[in-house]
């Protein structure tokens, strides 16, 4: 019976595609109200960035380098320089606790999926540009694209695993 469970159960990447849908379009709905071309807006960006992944940081990490076999960008770090060239103190962003949710072992691919997607919307607002281009402000978490590298990486994977009811629980 077990077996034939897994057998119809859906990948990975389709449980998490569906299960984080509905939170990606507030995210977008959100982001989509910022103007980039504008200082002030991509500051809010940028620290909206610093502040959600700070907590996912070491998950991502651990996730990336162990089971992707990457070197893990320090997205981390590249916030906080760009904040700092931009005259605002990372350290001084609110901290969110981790999410009791990830913490399950399977969480980590839920990380993995939605920190690698975002990789993939910010090469989108790359190609239309951001404010500080013409100013001779470059971002480093705006342009660094070896997300693309991990995103390529993490995709066989999770259509190759089966959605448990332990992982339809932690996405």
């Amino acid at each position: 019976m077990q077996a034939d469970v897994e057998n119809t159960a859906p990948d990975l990447l389709s449980l998490l595609r569906t299960a984080t849908g509905p939170s990606h379009e507030r995210l977008d709905a959100s982001f989509g109200s910022l103007d980039l071309s504008r200082r002030g807006d991509l500051v809010r960006f940028l620290a909206a960035h610093a502040i959600g992944l700070a907590p996912l940081f070491p998950v991502f990490r651990a996730f990336v380098e162990e089971r992707l076999g990457l070197d893990c960008p320090d997205y981390p770090a590249m916030l906080a320089a760009d904040l700092a060239a931009l005259g605002i103190d990372g350290d001084a962003l609110p901290a969110l606790e981790v999410p009791r949710q990830i913490a399950p072992i399977g969480g980590e691919a839920g990380v993995g999926y939605v920190i690698c997607g975002s990789r993939l919307g910010l090469a989108m607002i790359r190609q239309r540009g951001y404010w500080g281009e013409a100013e001779g402000f470059r971002s480093a978490y705006m342009t660094d694209g070896r997300g693309h590298e991990a995103w390529k990486a993490l995709v066989p994977q999770l259509r190759g695993q089966r959605a448990t009811p332990a992982a339809a629980e932690a996405a």
